[in-house]
Formats: structure tokens, sequence, C-alpha cells
């Protein structure tokens, strides 16, 4: 049986090193998601015979993520059915790439039964659009954006040590003020956590003021891949309309110069979220797939 254990803030060069390409642009495999999110989804990591392993309890269901390493993944793969036996749980995977489907099938055949995860698709989009909302699909974006700039006594301020505690502050107010369900609540103890380890892995994030007083905030990190930032989490002001938007653009203007990307993550299945990523027209979906051997 594999011995896994909780991640670290110290697991962050290795888990980074490890990442494969096909993982690279999917914001499950973000380090500051990995940790943050561990908690509430009992995320863990294992190493053996070159290989790094991750298990956890991605949407309610206990899997494997596909081995990262650079050796024959046929032994990897062995490792963990040995590993999915000993524990008497389903062989599964979760978060897989197109390109990890390709190769379970091949090694495994009609064994091999896979599904999209339509709801955990990831939204990227193009900087330079999200900053400019140039063009007439994005046009009801801009006059939003522009009607908050006019309106209001604002300012930008990078999140740091002197507004750190304010921000987290302000969570906790959207939060009890919020609809209650236990994903909400989970997000909440994500944030806390992403929050108390800020400045250790490496997260970046605004926070928008009216008046002197937060309205809202996004944050997140840049992605292995050099190109993409994933912003993990949006927050905004019931009390101003407009807010969100700001703040999206905002960050975009700021992140424009050193990320051709911006990952906003997925939907988790919300009608209206999903709704609302669509309009901003992402450049492309990140697919992902749950599968497992039978």
């Amino acid at each position: 049986m594999l011995d896994f254990k909780s991640v670290t803030i110290a697991d962050k060069n290795k888990i980074n090193d490890f990442i494969p390409d096909s993982c690279k642009q999917i914001c499950d495999f973000s380090f500051g998601n990995i940790f943050s999110w561990g908690i509430a989804e009992n995320t863990r990591i294992a190493e053996k015979d070159g290989f790094l392993f991750l298990r956890s309890r991605f949407n309610g269901v206990k899997s494997y993520a596909f081995p990262w390493g650079q050796g024959d993944i046929k032994t990897a793969l062995a490792i963990l059915s040995d590993d999915a036996k000993e524990r008497n749980v389903d062989f599964s995977f979760y978060c897989l790439s197109e390109e990890q489907v390709y190769i379970l099938k091949s090694i495994y055949g009609d064994r091999f039964v896979f599904e999209e995860q339509r709801d955990f698709f990831d939204y990227v989009y193009l900087s330079e659009k999200l900053s400019s909302l140039s063009g007439r699909k994005l046009h009801s974006k801009k006059n939003h954006v522009n009607s908050f700039l006019k309106k209001y006594n604002f300012t930008l301020e990078d999140l740091n040590e002197g507004n750190l505690k304010e921000c987290l502050a302000f969570s906790h107010i959207w939060h009890k003020n919020g609809p209650r369900n236990v994903k909400l609540d989970e997000e909440m103890i994500v944030i806390e956590k992403a929050f108390d380890n800020y400045f250790e892995l490496g997260l970046y994030g605004v926070v928008l003021k009216v008046d002197g007083n937060i309205i809202a905030y996004a944050l997140g990190e840049p992605m292995a891949d050099g190109k993409t930032f994933c912003t993990h989490f949006e927050k905004a002001s019931p009390d101003f309309p407009t807010a969100y938007a700001a703040v999206n653009k905002l960050f975009a203007e700021k992140l424009e110069k050193d990320f051709q990307y911006i990952n906003r993550e997925d939907d988790a299945g919300s009608e209206g979220l999903r709704k609302a990523k669509l309009s901003y027209k992402p450049e492309y979906l990140v697919k992902k797939y749950y599968g497992k051997i039978v």
C-alpha cells in the first residue's frame, strides 16, 4: 500500500517539478489549489519508483490522479491498481486530460470507462480580451465597468500584508451573508488556508475599494505552463452589482503584461455561474474526465 501523506508547503517544488504538460493548465493541479483544497478534499501524495501519486476526494468521490513521472506508465498504473485493491476502493481517476484518457483506453481497452465532467471544465480566456473588453460581444461588459468607474470613488490595491486581514474579514462577511450550503462552507475554510499561506504559496491578488472600504477582490497564482494565470477566488459585495465586472477587468489589466491566458476555473455546475463565465466568451474550455477500470 502506498504511503500517502498530507500536502505541505515544502512539497511545492516537488509537485511543480513532477506535473506533466497535459496537466499544466488544469486549475485543480496548480499547487495553490492542491494545497488549499487539500483540507476539504482530503488530498494526499505519495512517491514510489520515480512517480508521484495523488489521491483526493474530488466531487465527493475518492479517486487517483493519473500518475506523474517519467518512468514506465504501466508500472505506475500497476502500483495504483494494487493500492486500490488493498484499500478496497474503485480503481478510478479524477481530472483526467484528453491525452490521459487516450493512454488509459489504449492500455485497458473496454475495461476503462470514462465520462466528461462538464461541471468542472475550466474556462480559459485571452488576457488581452478580459483586459480590453473590446468587440461587440463584450460591449455590455465594458459598459458595466465604465459605469462603475464613473460612479464610484474607487482605488485598486495589490493584495498584500497591509490589507490581508481586512480582505479575509471581508470574505467572512461575504460568506455569512451568502447562501448556505456545504460547498460554500468548505470554500470558506479553503480561503482561510490560502490567506494564511498567501506569501508562501506565491499567490497574487488585487483589492477593489470604494471610499476606502473593500467591495471586491480577486486572487490566484501563475500556472506551471508559464503563460497562464489561474484566478482562484473572486468575491464582491452584493451592494455593488457591477463590482464583479470591474474587479475582473482591472485584475486582467494587471495580469496582461505577464500572462497570455487567464484560467477562471470551473462553474461547479452552477447555472448562474456558467452563464456568467460563458458571457465573457472564453477562448476555450479545458476538458476534464472521470474514469475507472472495471
